[in-house]
């Protein structure tokens, strides 16, 4: 810095103690560094504006946070078992689903682009000849998995966010111990963060003892954060019995009657699908490459799956995402999905920050004279995710969208169906921690039938919901907003 710049800023390196012109000069190489480091890497531009932000406004800690959360690290020995598994998963997908392939054609005019979009990024077809029931019940759904679990006869996978002790999860868990004495394979994966009570409460070591094969995903601890990126977590929800029957949707392995009681939300509201047919064995093949990716190849499952026959006419794909497959996959199949739309879109989700591209997308098609709806909690369990949420609001309505506001608890369904045509049904949030970080599990399903009892489920989340007026809205408190675009511009590091 030249004396007379120096001079300009009221700085005067002569009379400055040692010490302080070392912070100085320590500050701006963090600063410096931390962002050639954001900028040599492809980011979003809003992500990367946000890290930059960050590092000028506290460089100490920002820089700090960014090793710690800033780049899908996953480890040396994740990435190179994720290479090892790749090629291998995507054989195997093949092979699983020669019988029961169909065209992409056979989707229609508003699914066909999504399905060859699908294929092309997760190597996974259409697939026909499965029976699916939506339950939206929590009890139902947990009182199902015990069904099953108890009428598994050879092998039976969990993959699950959170395992919560109490209730229903108690009786699974005795289900679980059940089959494993009887002889059935049982493997239970359960994330690290999200399932991190039950593991210290130890049930999963009381499972181990009854011969289950117990995995824990990306296990969160200090040492691992020095290696990988401590945030990324397995967010998926998937059952498999016997590569016959599988489940998968937004419910955790949690009563609500038990779970989160007082965080001021109200019972979580969940659905689940439970699936016969063809693609199940696919799902069990996806459940046991994140098993061998964690703990290795001596749990990979080596045998020739067992195909089931055609269980009933409907037609769906499985799309698998996260760290180690195309960046932002599920993103561009969800906006090619928003873009096929031509008379109605309806959306579900419990947490609605997803970034300018969709909710560009959402603009555009209401503008266009698609009806698009969207239902979103009246209050979610992150204070910053909600006002995030909030700032997407006026925009939207501007443009036509109508927003209903759930009141019956903290709605957790991630859904979306197009046109009735097409059914999207997962995991994944719309936000970009599901987009871009989280290890997620969407199912697209090509089915009229489907996509009607999709839409009457939400139209009973819609019998609960107070709309939105944008008038209204407008009158909400300035301090609101200002949290809010703050809370926006702080979204992708969320």
């Amino acid at each position: 810095m030249s004396s007379g710049l120096a001079a300009g800023i009221g700085l005067d390196f002569a009379d400055m103690p040692i010490a302080a012109l070392l912070f100085i000069f320590f500050h701006v190489a963090v600063c410096l560094a931390t962002t050639l480091r954001i900028l040599s890497r492809r980011n979003p531009p809003g992500v990367a504006m946000a890290w930059v932000l960050l590092i000028l406004l506290v460089p100490a800690a920002g820089a700090v946070l960014y090793v710690m959360v800033g780049e899908r690290r996953l480890g040396r020995r994740w990435i190179e078992r994720a290479e090892a598994e790749r090629a291998d998963l995507a054989l195997r997908f093949g092979a699983l689903s020669a019988d029961s392939t169909r065209d992409p054609v056979d989707a229609g005019p508003v699914g066909e682009p999504v399905a060859r979009l699908t294929r092309a990024l997760a190597s996974i077809p259409i697939m026909g000849g499965h029976k699916v029931e939506l339950i939206s019940d929590t009890g139902r759904i947990l009182q199902g998995l015990i069904d099953d679990i108890d009428a598994c006869r050879e092998r039976c996978s969990l993959e699950f966010y959170i395992w919560h002790q109490g209730g229903l999860v108690d009786d699974l868990v005795e289900a679980l111990i059940r089959a494993a004495g009887r002889g059935v394979a049982v493997t239970a994966l359960m994330d690290g963060l999200g399932s991190r009570p039950f593991i210290r409460q130890g049930l999963a070591a009381r499972m181990r003892a009854a011969g289950i094969v117990v995995v824990v995903v990306l296990p969160a601890n200090a040492l691992r954060m020095v290696v990988a990126r401590v945030d990324l977590r397995n967010h998926r929800k998937i059952a498999v019995f016997d590569d016959h029957i599988a489940w998968t949707g937004s419910c955790n392995l949690a009563d609500p009657r038990y779970f989160k009681k007082d965080a001021g939300v109200g019972p979580w509201v969940d659905a689940m699908v439970r699936i016969e047919g063809p693609v199940c064995a696919l799902l069990g093949a996806i459940t046991n490459a994140m098993a061998v990716l964690q703990d290795g190849p001596r749990l990979r499952d080596v045998r020739t799956p067992k195909l089931g026959h055609a269980a009933g006419p409907v037609a769906l794909q499985a799309l698998p995402s996260g760290p180690g497959f195309a960046f932002q996959h599920v993103e561009s199949v969800i906006l090619t999905a928003i873009y096929s739309a031509r008379r109605e879109l309806i959306l579900t989700t419990p947490y609605f920050v997803p970034g300018e591209a969709v909710v560009t997308a959402l603009r555009s098609a209401a503008r266009r004279g698609v009806e698009v709806v969207m239902v979103v909690p009246w209050r979610c369990d992150s204070r910053m995710v909600q006002y995030a949420s909030a700032s997407y609001f006026d925009e939207l309505l501007s443009a036509g969208v109508r927003i209903h506001r759930f009141r019956g608890g903290l709605l957790h369904t991630k859904s979306m169906v197009v046109d009735r045509e097409l059914a999207v049904f997962g995991t994944v949030n719309f936000d970009l921690r599901s987009f871009h970080l989280n290890f997620e599990l969407s199912m697209l399903l090509y089915d009229r039938v489907f996509a009607e009892m999709l839409i009457k489920l939400h139209h009973d989340y819609l019998a609960e919901c107070e709309p939105m007026d944008l008038t209204v809205w407008r009158t909400r408190p300035f301090r609101h907003r200002v949290i809010e675009n703050a809370a926006q511009i702080a979204s992708p590091l969320l």
